[in-house]
């Protein structure tokens, strides 16, 4: 039958990711512009819709129907692709992301009408999901240095040169840091990442532990988030690579950031806090019953917002670094603190 057809069922997830995705970056930015009116005592959006809830709604409409313009000397092409590239970059990188565990105690109408012998939401699952998530993530650079690039304006250009060289420079830390997850799980594979975190987590681990430090410092790096958004600042480069970028095309960039903000929130759970591993609180015949996974999801997610509100917390928390500041801390610290950590985590394995 066409509708047991497993190219439907992953279109499907598909759709549901994506819309999945657009709401949640847009909510994500109400949740931090309603964060920062509370910590400067002030009112957030409250105009559109109860408590602000259709602000994200207000911002898409005027993005989409502000006038689009174009630098008069810039290279048009690669200026309207640059959005796009970063866009796309942050879509691609949802699509190996196990959200749920595998449900197998499907009803037998549900089997028959599917012919499903299991369903996990995950777009797909490559034996290296971790290697194609940073294959993947390192093409954001990309976006972002051709936006500078092609507008021809020296602010945008600097801000693209900056975010490349902090970007490419934490890249090194980010991937030593997710090599040690790799042999402390013995696997690229998400899902056995996540398996082998069933008895104990990897931040309870001491090479796990120290992973995760560096990990958390180069996440806020490779977002280009306060501390180290040395790529936008107001005060140096009126804001950086998108200068010349208005309508819709900004709005593409500033949704690929808030996106990578939470893939990267789910990838920090999944990692170090055991992903959608079910607590050993949770009673037995709750981890048997056939809605599981549905409460490992919601464990799953319920971590990863932790991170996504850290995002924000941290914004309003703490001033910009200088860029002297942010190359030192990347290349004297973090690195090699990362590749003693991946030293030690190689005795860990073998004598443990």
């Amino acid at each position: 039958m066409w509708y047991q057809s497993d190219i439907l069922w992953v279109v499907i997830k598909i759709v549901i990711l994506f819309g999945a995705m657009m709401t949640g970056a847009a909510y994500y930015t109400l949740l931090e512009r309603k964060w920062a009116g509370y910590i400067q005592d002030r009112y957030g959006p409250n105009r559109a819709g109860l408590w602000g809830l259709l602000q994200p709604l207000a911002d898409g409409i005027k993005f989409l129907t502000k006038q689009e313009t174009i630098p008069r000397n810039a290279d048009k092409w690669i200026f309207v692709l640059a959005p796009a590239l970063s866009m796309t970059t942050a879509i691609m990188l949802w699509a190996a992301i196990p959200f749920t565990p595998a449900f197998t105690q499907l009803p037998d109408f549900v089997r028959e009408a599917t012919g499903q012998k299991e369903f996990v939401f995950q777009v797909m699952n490559p034996s290296g999901g971790l290697l194609y998530m940073s294959a993947v993530a390192s093409l954001a650079v990309y976006g972002i240095m051709l936006a500078g690039w092609s507008s021809n304006n020296k602010y945008a250009l600097l801000g693209s040169v900056r975010s490349t060289a902090q970007m490419i420079s934490y890249e090194l830390a980010l991937a030593l840091s997710l090599a040690v997850i790799v042999i402390l799980a013995g696997s690229l594979d998400l899902t056995r990442i996540v398996k082998a975190q069933e008895g104990r987590w990897f931040i309870a681990t001491l090479p796990g532990a120290i992973a995760f430090i560096v990990f958390l410092v180069t996440m806020f790096a490779e977002t280009n988030r306060l501390p180290f958004d040395l790529a936008e600042a107001e005060s140096e480069l009126v804001v950086g690579f998108h200068t010349e970028y208005g309508a819709f095309k900004f709005a593409l960039f500033f949704i690929a950031e808030y996106m990578s903000m939470i893939t990267l929130s789910l990838l920090a759970a999944l990692l170090f806090f055991g992903g959608y591993n079910i607590p050993g609180f949770i009673p037995a015949w709750v981890k048997s019953a056939w809605y599981a996974p549905l409460v490992g999801s919601a464990f799953f997610f319920a971590k990863a917002f932790v991170f996504v509100f850290l995002f924000v917390w941290v914004r309003w928390s703490i001033p910009r670094f200088r860029y002297d500041q942010l190359m030192n801390l990347g290349w004297k610290k973090l690195v090699p603190l990362a590749m003693l950590n991946l030293l030690i985590a190689g005795f860990w394995v073998y004598y443990a």
